[in-house]
């Protein structure tokens, strides 16, 4: 027998959207949040998934997880952790099948959930935006990867416990190619993934991070019904380095949202998008720094208020490649990595637009080589309206 044969909604502002995972971890905020991050500690956790291979039907696989968390935290201080880290190894049979179909190397993407509990409130994150590097078949044995991803950074405002564990589902999709780089016959397969159940259970807990202090209450946010089209326009203050200095830059939030959510089942929140409009003053810097194009990364905070619990959180996100023009303004767009959400109570969740939108831009020569990066700094200008919608959570 052949080797082949044996294997044979509504739409949103993009940070309404994100501020809903904010609901997760920690506060909104009309409050200066301070800046000094807690002090790390690093986690290191062996988890065994059973996971279902479209060659070769269910597998156990075993993932060391790695995070840096905080020991400790404060109310009003953000918390940075680390990036998400994963390595897994694929088993003989597994990469047989993938060599059956003549794969010569794979790469891919997967969403990690993550179990949050704070005040309170339970709910789990589907963390987007993990890549599965490529990596080359090896003609016999097994396979290696190395899976990372970027984490939100968050803020929480009242003393209390934060805890962060390992959600049940991890979901990978995996690009198989063949030598001259055309897709096999297998495509892109989807690999679905839970936590194996065991007894003993295995032990998913990352932390219990103790949360001390409180920052005062500000006032209610207005509560706004759920809106139909939504497109939040708002005025950042950003800073560049000299000689450009403060300059005020238009961000235009859109994106898409079920009008509701259920308890229990996992809200999806999709085209996420920052549109960043650049003036003359801007994009006359990256000319002269011979920029022909930029790209980057940026983080855009969120807040959210699920029932009293409050919080805010810095979505990370990527500044999609554009092209600088000969002259004039341009507009750059950040895509958030925004998680689906499985929420554990009913409740609405107020979200709206967080003071800080930061990031980073890289800019590239017409040959392709670096012309170097421009930080940037940016907060909602004041004396406007944040509030973006408000979204019902029913049993």
């Amino acid at each position: 027998m052949s080797d082949r044969s044996r294997f044979s909604g509504r739409r949103i502002g993009a940070i309404a959207a994100a501020a809903l995972v904010a609901a997760s971890m920690t506060v909104t905020a009309g409050s200066a949040v301070a800046a000094g991050p807690a002090v790390l500690g690093e986690i290191s956790k062996n988890l065994t998934y059973r996971c279902t291979f479209p060659l070769v039907g269910p597998q156990d696989v075993t993932g060391a997880v790695r995070i840096t968390l905080p020991d400790a935290g404060q109310a009003g201080v953000r918390i940075v952790p680390s990036d998400l880290s994963i390595d897994v190894e694929l088993s003989a049979n597994i990469v047989g099948a993938l060599r059956a179909f003549q794969t010569h190397h794979a790469e891919g993407t997967a969403v990690a959930d993550v179990d949050t509990a704070y005040d309170g409130k339970q709910l789990t994150l589907g963390l987007p935006g993990l890549k599965i590097p490529r990596k080359d078949i090896p003609p016999s044995g097994t396979l290696k990867l190395a899976i990372t991803g970027a984490m939100p950074d968050f803020v929480v405002y009242e003393a209390g416990s934060l805890s962060l564990a390992a959600g049940t589902q991890f979901n990978a999709k995996v690009d198989t190619r063949k030598a001259d780089n055309t897709p096999t016959a297998l495509g892109v397969l989807n690999v679905p993934c839970v936590v194996k159940a065991t007894t003993p259970p295995q032990d998913v807990l990352f932390a219990n991070i103790p949360i001390s202090g409180s920052v005062a209450e500000t006032a209610a946010r207005p509560v706004a019904t759920p809106l139909g089209d939504i497109s939040k326009t708002l005025t950042y203050s950003c800073q560049f380095p000299d000689p450009v200095g403060p300059q005020d830059v238009t961000g235009t939030l859109t994106g898409t949202i079920p009008d509701s959510g259920k308890v229990g089942q996992r809200l999806q929140i999709t085209n996420l998008k920052i549109g960043a409009a650049l003036n003359d003053t801007i994009t006359n810097e990256l000319r002269s720094r011979q920029m022909a194009s930029v790209g980057g990364s940026g983080r855009a905070d969120v807040d959210a208020d699920f029932e009293g619990t409050r919080l805010t959180i810095g979505i990370p996100g990527t500044v999609a490649p554009i092209a600088v023009p000969a002259t004039g303004p341009m507009t750059g767009t950040i895509t958030p990595d925004t998680p689906s959400l499985v929420f554990r109570q009913p409740g609405t969740v107020n979200v709206a637009a967080g003071q800080g939108l930061n990031g980073r831009i890289d800019g590239f020569k017409a040959d392709g080589s670096s012309a170097g990066q421009l930080p940037l700094t940016c907060t909602v200008a004041p004396g406007q309206d944040p509030h973006v919608a408000s979204v019902p959570i029913t049993a």
